[in-house]
């Protein structure tokens, strides 16, 4: 023996199986250590094991936040900050804020949304913009205007564009999806983005909806893109089969129905009397999965009372459902409930490092994706 030490050999199934569990941001610093490190976490198959790994496991989930800052000088701020922070959100969370693309200043109207590791941002007046980003690396990659937009650049002859954004599993390709209303022939065109060919191109396909009667959230799982008609149906895009499926929310399930992911499925959260309800989409059918009270209107959708004048009284929004089944709600004062709903109790607490945030959000898991897409 010389007294060196060695480096102990670890088995590379040992080594798989460790990396599986460790944060991007570990992964990244470890693949500069050995040359096998590097080779095992640019592994396609290990990015999507990885991957895979991240979305089931609850205390994985994390939340990007847009915070408008407001501004003093008249007319729409275009201030805002992007953060970071743990979905399991308490009274010591800390945020990241992440680096904003210089192009996105000048807008106004932001959307957020996210699939298996990436966030995609839109933005907004004027014209509008969209953004490929990887939070856990800091990576974004802008997205170039559909053929439609292109060709009535310069004209008012389609309104704004929906968006949908998720992860084609059998072509192993993420895909942005863009409808237009055509204004003076009251008809919609859906276009196809693939960030694998990088190209768009139009499908025979109409949105099943008008462009005034969407909510904001939409939850792409499995295949699918999912958004909220106003008038209580799931519109939902599959992307293998390039087809709409409408399916419809009964008026008894609740009010005002605003829709979430759980786990691997696709929710439903409404509010009906005194209680709160969560109904989970199977297989075209919906079933209650969880039940919870509005605590004397603590927790509860949006509600309209007459008070000489239609006024909104607004309590707040359904966030998360946290590791231990504890409900987790943000007011819309900025505090937060956690709600227990095995002891029937509650407690209020304000976060010191997360900043207020309107209904801006989404629920997203770091992920090495960006390894695999080229980034600009």
């Amino acid at each position: 023996m010389d007294g060196r030490s060695k480096i102990p050999y670890l088995p590379g199934d040992i080594v798989n199986s460790i990396f599986l569990k460790l944060p991007v941001k570990s992964l990244s610093r470890f693949k500069s250590c050995c040359k096998s490190w590097h080779c095992c976490v640019d592994d396609a198959d290990f990015i999507k094991s990885h991957l895979r790994n991240s979305s089931v496991d609850i205390s994985r989930q994390k939340f990007v936040l847009i915070h408008f800052i407001p501004s003093l000088r008249r007319g729409p701020t275009h201030k805002f900050e992007i953060v970071s922070t743990e979905a399991s959100i308490n009274v010591d969370s800390k945020v990241v804020y992440l680096n904003i693309p210089e192009f996105f200043i000048n807008y106004i109207f932001l959307e957020l949304f996210s699939c298996s590791g990436l966030v995609f941002m839109t933005s907004y007046d004027p014209g509008y913009s969209m953004t490929l980003f990887n939070p856990a690396l800091g990576k974004y990659k802008p997205i170039p205007n559909s053929l439609l937009s292109e060709k009535n650049k310069n004209r008012c002859s389609t309104t704004s564009p929906i968006f949908g954004f998720a992860y084609d599993f059998v072509a192993e390709d993420y895909k942005v999806i863009c409808a237009h209303y055509l204004i003076n022939e009251y008809f919609n065109v859906v276009e196809v983005y693939s960030i694998k060919n990088q190209c768009w191109r139009t499908i025979h396909n109409t949105f099943p909806a008008s462009h005034r009667f969407l909510d904001n959230n939409q939850v792409s799982l499995n295949g699918f893109i999912h958004r909220m008609s106003l008038n209580r149906a799931v519109i939902s895009f599959h992307l293998v089969d390039e087809k709409f499926i409408v399916t419809p929310v009964p008026s008894k399930y609740g009010e005002r129905p605003t829709l979430h992911a759980l786990g691997d499925g696709v929710c439903v959260f409404t509010t009906v009397g005194e209680e709160n309800l969560i109904w989970s989409l199977e297989k075209d059918r919906w079933n209650c999965i969880n039940k919870f009270p509005t605590l004397d209107s603590l927790m509860g959708m949006s509600y309209w009372s007459l008070i000489g004048d239609v006024t909104p009284n607004t309590v707040g929004i359904f966030l998360f459902i946290k590791e231990n089944g504890n409900i987790l709600w943000r007011r819309y004062d900025g505090s937060f409930i956690e709600y227990d709903p095995r002891k029937n109790e509650y407690i209020e607490f304000r976060s010191t490092q997360v900043p207020y945030f309107g209904r801006i959000k989404t629920l997203y898991v770091e992920s090495l994706v960006s390894l695999k897409i080229s980034w600009d």
